[in-house]
């Protein structure tokens, strides 16, 4: 039998966020399939190296199973398996809450435009012409406008258009503020409600279910800010949005809405088809004119 590993230098501490991504992967409870025990929870180095910090090296063990797995009792194999165990089942969760967020798309689509047709391909069949719609660049600009409009209301800076990625599965952000000063981390989501019949209940839902994959990603306690840019003046007053506040009423405080008209953050879209711009440069228009020469 292998003596105890000793050593010299003081234990090394393990990451906050570490230990929080252990805890989450186990759901804050022991990790041995039975044990219900959720308060007093230690973290154990499989390989009994403590100065491994490795996600996979470390596993969270209740008192009593902690002492057993230090007394061999619960041998490093099997501590090995309940760790892909938990492994496998926290993958299996996430890839349900990304289903269900499909799913809550599927049931809502709100106000989704039609795939806008390129017109004027080239003669030359083997050219094929690409354009991005214009609906979605311009929703993207205002996307992004709203966000910076948002940031220096608040004083707080964000990343834009983030992803997490992990193996097969990822989330995509609008916006991101990851702070260890701030009790949690601060995830942006926005929708442009060009017109009243856009208003429903699915914004809210679908911005909590992805602060549920991003704590199941990360590790990190999220809330979130439903960012709701209205094309009309009119719909910030009334009954207009009354189901987009319903739905992040639903959300237990884990959501905040915060509404803006295009005026209030200085941009608007404008006209959303293709062919609308197409059939402008039909009419006389000086510029033109100067562009033809």
């Amino acid at each position: 039998m292998t003596s105890k590993q000793t050593y010299e230098e003081p234990r090394p501490s393990i990451p906050a966020d570490l230990r929080r991504s252990v805890e989450v992967e186990s759901g804050h409870c022991c990790a041995i399939k039975g044990c219900n025990e959720h308060t007093y929870l230690e973290i154990h180095h499989i390989d009994e190296n403590r100065n491994n910090n490795k996600q996979e090296n470390l596993i969270l063990l209740c008192d009593k199973h902690h002492k057993m797995a230090h007394a061999n009792v619960i041998d490093r194999k099997a501590l090995k398996q309940y760790k892909a165990l938990l492994v496998d089942s926290h993958a299996t969760l996430i890839a349900e809450k990304l289903e269900e967020l499909k799913a809550l798309f599927v049931q809502e689509k709100v106000g989704t435009p039609e795939p806008e047709k390129s017109s004027a391909q080239p003669a030359d069949e083997r050219v094929v012409k690409h354009a991005a719609a214009r609906s979605e660049i311009l929703n993207f600009a205002l996307y992004h406008v709203a966000i910076a409009h948002f940031e220096r209301e608040c004083g707080l800076y964000f990343e834009h258009q983030v992803q997490f990625k992990r193996d097969d599965t990822s989330l995509t952000l609008d916006a991101l503020r990851q702070d260890d000063d701030l009790p949690e981390d601060i995830i942006l989501d926005v929708h442009y409600l060009r017109k009243p019949y856009m208003d429903v209940l699915a914004y809210g839902p679908w911005l909590a279910k992805k602060l549920e994959i991003y704590e199941l990603l990360t590790g990190r306690p999220a809330r979130g800010v439903l960012i709701a840019v209205v094309g009309l003046e009119r719909m910030l007053e009334g009954s207009y949005l009354d189901m987009t506040r319903k739905g992040e009423e639903s959300c237990n405080g884990k959501v905040l809405l915060q509404i803006y008209s295009c005026e209030q953050i200085g941009f608007h879209p404008g006209a959303v088809s293709a062919a609308t711009s197409a059939s402008n440069l039909k009419k006389e228009n000086p510029s033109v004119g100067t562009l033809n020469g």
